[in-house]
């Protein structure tokens, strides 16, 4: 009986301890909306493990975090800067490339749900 409180006491450790190290990322991830005549319309920031990825239609590449908000885009030597509002929350992504500055509005949050929703679902549904 102790084994089986202390393997359970040890299991619920690795998940918190996994959770904490994800969590901060969910703050970014979701579709960023550019104004109409950006060389972009829109990108999308999605996580896998610990690293983000930016994804356009111009192609998908890893953003290196640099800081608290802040990060790079090394196919095109620009920094990525994301801005919060009200409650914290991240509302747009600012690019600067080649002398200019490009910022996106987030869109909807339940877009940015929709990776965790997936997961929740997808374990959710196992019989193991």
């Amino acid at each position: 009986m102790k084994k089986i409180f202390l393997m359970a006491f040890i299991l619920m450790g690795v998940i918190a301890n996994v959770n904490a190290q994800t969590s901060p990322l969910k703050d970014y991830l979701g579709k960023y909306v550019f104004p109409e005549g950006s060389p972009v319309a829109e990108v999308t920031v999605t996580a896998e493990d610990t690293v983000l990825t930016l994804n356009s239609a111009m192609g998908s590449t890893t953003l290196e975090k640099k800081g608290v908000d802040t990060f790079y885009l090394a196919a095109y030597d620009a920094p990525i800067i994301f801005k919060r509002g009200a409650g914290n929350a991240v509302e747009t992504l600012t690019i600067l490339v080649q002398g200019m500055e490009l910022t996106a509005k987030k869109a909807a949050a339940s877009y940015a749900l929709k990776e965790e929703d997936f997961y929740t679902k997808v374990w959710a549904n196992k019989n193991y």
